[in-house]
């Protein structure tokens, strides 16, 4: 076989390969040698048809479609062997001509890392907003633990429900028609006044009484994920069955101390700290990716188109499986976002041209600035996702299986990325200003 490259241009490159006719042949021979195997026709024996008697029944086409099969392997094998390439993707192939008793063409296409030309990343100049904790959001959080740690005894008297009380319903198919329930619902707690269901629920059930009975009717909201109940308007018997009064712990040091802490100081104390933390590193975070953008927007990198491709491809993919699981369709997401085909399209294409960019020039910095990943780094953040006893037993079989799977480099990449954004945040110039937290 002949190899030609014919261009190499965006770090792309397309080899034409001429075949000869012996191979072409043998090629087609093998291909029907393997397809004929599971085939049976009266009057011969199985994976014993004549050639030809096989060809009068079911054509040519499913040979030489195996036949491409067979040739791709050997193609990409040969490639990858004499041209001394690493392929960002499979290539792809366009037979140009391929029949029997003939001289074959083939051309195959292939992304390669492209060349980075590396714009100014020590440096970068940034604003940091420096976080302040603003008292009300330490009452806030509060408050929050506070509800989160609310008793709710039983009414001792049968009074009328009133706002914000909790309600075990207990609810049924008013007719036989139709239903959001599977089956009747015995025992679903409510809070009258919330939006946990329509308002016709509230409208009926304040004021009643354990062992009330109300007739009440919805209408189900028409992107209601079961379609034959959608927009239609339904009949449920709802009776109450228990009433229950949200009963708040009062904020004192005994609260505090239920939580671990000596004193309710000390837990205003302990909040703080923790939002402080937590914004920071929310700053911390929004700073790093601006950084990044900088580095990526002055940085020159061409990407494949084949690379280009395959990233929206597998957009369109995730997108769709999305839309799956919430029973919903491309079309109707369209619609509903006012937006065409070709404009998502776009959109993706964007993020995915942002997105290998990014890739590419964290790479050629690490390169650059020789940062690696050590075992030692790879174990200590794989000894964070898996538990129990025998850690080190449990990190070794994650580590082969993620080898096994293929997957050990994409890990391995992720650490050695973030790496790198330490390292540029590091050699930033980061200047900062007091923001009020409400900012």
């Amino acid at each position: 076989m002949q190899i030609k490259t014919e261009k190499k241009e965006n770090s792309q490159i397309t080899f034409e390969i001429q075949i000869p006719k012996d191979t072409v042949n043998q090629l087609f021979s093998k291909a029907f040698k393997k397809i004929v195997k599971d085939v049976q026709i009266p009057g011969f024996r199985k994976g014993r048809i004549p050639r030809k008697i096989f060809e009068q029944r079911y054509g040519k086409d499913s040979i030489k479609e195996e036949a491409v099969k067979q040739l791709y392997t050997i193609l990409y094998d040969k490639i990858l062997k004499e041209e001394k390439i690493t392929p960002l993707t499979y290539p792809r192939m366009e037979v140009v001509k391929l029949l029997e008793e003939e001289e074959g063409i083939v051309k195959m296409e292939v992304a390669i890392k492209p060349q980075v030309k590396l714009g100014n990343y020590k440096g970068v100049k940034v604003k940091s907003a420096k976080v302040k904790v603003e008292e009300k959001e330490v009452e806030e959080q509060l408050e929050r633990l506070q509800k989160a740690n609310a008793e709710y005894p039983p009414l001792l008297e049968n009074r009328p429900t009133q706002e914000g009380d909790w309600l075990s319903l207990e609810m049924r198919p008013a007719v036989q028609a139709p239903s959001p329930l599977q089956k009747n619902a015995e025992n679903l707690w409510y809070k009258l006044g919330s939006d946990q269901l329509p308002p016709s629920f509230h409208r009926e059930l304040l004021g009643a009484k354990i062992g009330d009975e109300k007739l009440i009717e919805t209408i189900i909201p028409p992107d209601h994920p079961q379609k034959e109940i959608a927009g239609r308007k339904i009949s449920l018997n709802v009776k109450v069955k228990e009433i229950r009064k949200e009963k708040l712990p009062e904020l004192n040091d005994d609260f505090a101390r239920k939580l671990n802490f000596e004193s309710m100081q000390s837990l205003k104390d302990g909040i703080r700290k923790e939002l402080k933390n937590i914004k920071e590193k929310k700053e911390r975070e929004r700073i790093e990716a601006e950084i990044v953008e900088k580095v990526v927007k002055n940085s020159t990198v061409e990407i494949p188109p084949l690379l280009i491709e395959e990233g929206v491809e597998e957009k369109i993919r995730s997108f769709k499986e999305e839309l799956k699981k919430k029973r919903l369709d491309v079309a109707s997401y369209l619609k509903q976002q006012n937006m065409s085909e070709e404009e998502l399209n776009k959109l993706f294409k964007k993020q995915v041209e942002i997105e290998l960019k990014t890739l590419f020039v964290l790479d050629k910095i690490a390169q650059e600035e020789k940062i690696e990943v050590t075992e030692e780094e790879i174990d200590k953040r794989l000894a964070l996702l898996v538990q129990g006893e025998d850690k080190q037993i449990r990190v070794k079989k994650l580590k082969e299986e993620l080898a096994r799977r293929g997957r050990l480099g994409e890990f391995v990449q992720r650490i050695r990325n973030e790496k790198t954004i330490d390292f540029l945040y590091e050699k930033a110039e980061i200047s900062g200003k007091i923001l009020s937290s409400s900012k």
